[in-house]
Formats: structure tokens, C-alpha cells, sequence
């Protein structure tokens, strides 16, 4: 990571790794047609009503501050999205209809004379708020710590399992060596991985378009039913 002198720069943009991949696939063809802005990089507690020159050097500091270079990991950039609300609103969307899954939602890792069992859950989110202005809105489930519990977008079909689940939406994290793993889905499932003690992670939950951010405390519990 550097710093751009932003007396030379008006604009600097790269591809993240999944826009690279999906560049080298389109035989030409590539064209993006929608972006999403964000001010990632902008410390808002820097703001200074209190400057003693006046109301044109509130932003004084900010605006002398140099831009950081464009980070092509997804899972770090874009926290901080601008948005676009109806005129009126009163609160900023936030997201509902999630459960923690810890105490007796905890997921479970089972182990009995069958061999292994591994619970899963769904979630389905909605964000509200904004005049309904978010409705519908596709999220970005950033699971911390892969090796507790996989996710797939998407919820589980009638009479189907885990892992018969189509991989849908787009997938990032699955570099070797990384922990987090990331899907972008409305819906999105998961299931405990196999382990001998309690193990817990967290799912941080971002709206595409709002940039309302959630996080879910997922806990996994051990479990032996084995005969004796």
C-alpha cells in the first residue's frame, strides 16, 4: 500500500482479482456496467467545525490528505459505500431477520456410529428502512474463519442437503492458505465442519447496494454419540 500524490492523479482505477478473472474469460467482451462508489479512506473525525479561519477550512485537513493506492482485495475495500436515499429519510437502512447462531442455535459437529453429522442453517436477510429503497438487496457474507464452517449462496432445496448445493453467486476467498472465504447471495447457508471441541467464527453481512453491515456470531459445538 502507498500513498498517490493527488496533485497528479484524477483517476486511478484497477481490477480486483474476480475483475481479472472475469477479463480473461470474456474474449473481448468485457464490459463493466455498474460501479459502486466509497470513502473508504476518509476520517470524518477530522472534520473541524471548530477552525479558527472559518467554515471554508473545516475540511482543510481532509482535503490535504493524499489518497491511498486502489486495493484489489475484496474483502477490504468498499466497506463504506455512498449511497443514494429517498429525500426525507429520517435513518440510514439497516439489516434484520438474522438469528445468532450461538447458545441453543449453535451449529454441531456429531460424531455417532454412523460416522459424522454436521448441521447447517439458512439465513435470509432483509434490510429496512430508507423508505423501502433497499428491498431485495443482494449481500456479501464474509465468513472470518473458514476452517469452523463453509457457507454457500443460496438456501437449501426441498429434499436436497448441503452439500448437493449448486455453487451460485460469485465465491472469493478460496486462495490457498486463507481463512476467510466470501459468497454474494440474498440467501446464504451454512453448515459446521468437522471438529473434536467447541469452536466459534464470525460472518460479517454487508448490503450491495446500502452498505448496511451486520455480523453474526456463529458458534459450533462438539458433539460424541457414540455408543458406549
Amino acid at each position: 500500500m502507498g500513498f498517490i500524490n493527488n496533485t497528479s492523479y484524477i483517476l486511478n482505477a484497477v481490477l480486483t482479482k474476480k475483475g481479472k478473472e472475469y477479463l480473461s474469460k470474456s474474449s473481448g467482451n468485457f464490459n463493466i456496467t455498474k460501479f459502486a462508489l466509497a470513502d473508504d479512506e476518509i476520517d470524518y473525525t477530522l472534520w473541524d467545525e471548530a477552525h479558527p479561519m472559518g467554515t471554508d477550512y473545516y475540511g482543510a485537513v481532509l482535503e490535504s490528505t493524499p489518497m491511498i493506492e486502489p486495493n484489489v482485495d475484496p474483502e477490504v475495500v468498499m466497506k463504506y459505500k455512498l449511497i443514494t436515499l429517498p429525500e426525507g429519510t429520517r435513518a440510514l437502512p439497516y439489516i434484520e431477520n438474522i438469528t445468532q447462531v450461538v447458545g441453543d442455535n449453535k451449529l454441531k459437529s456429531i460424531y455417532n456410529d454412523a460416522g459424522w453429522i454436521f448441521t447447517d442453517t439458512t439465513f435470509n436477510p432483509i434490510t429496512v428502512g430508507a423508505e423501502g429503497a433497499f428491498t431485495g438487496e443482494k449481500y456479501s457474507w464474509l465468513v472470518l474463519n473458514s476452517n469452523v464452517i463453509n457457507i454457500k449462496a443460496g438456501a437449501i432445496p426441498t429434499d436436497s442437503n448441503f452439500d448437493s448445493m449448486p455453487e451460485t453467486g460469485v465465491t472469493y476467498g478460496e486462495e490457498s492458505g486463507r481463512l476467510s472465504k466470501k459468497v454474494v447471495s440474498q440467501k446464504a447457508t451454512i453448515q459446521a465442519k468437522q471438529m473434536i471441541f467447541d469452536r466459534e467464527t464470525s460472518i460479517i453481512v454487508t448490503g450491495q447496494r446500502s452498505g448496511a453491515i451486520y455480523v453474526i456470531k456463529v458458534q459450533v459445538g462438539y458433539l460424541n454419540q457414540q455408543t458406549p
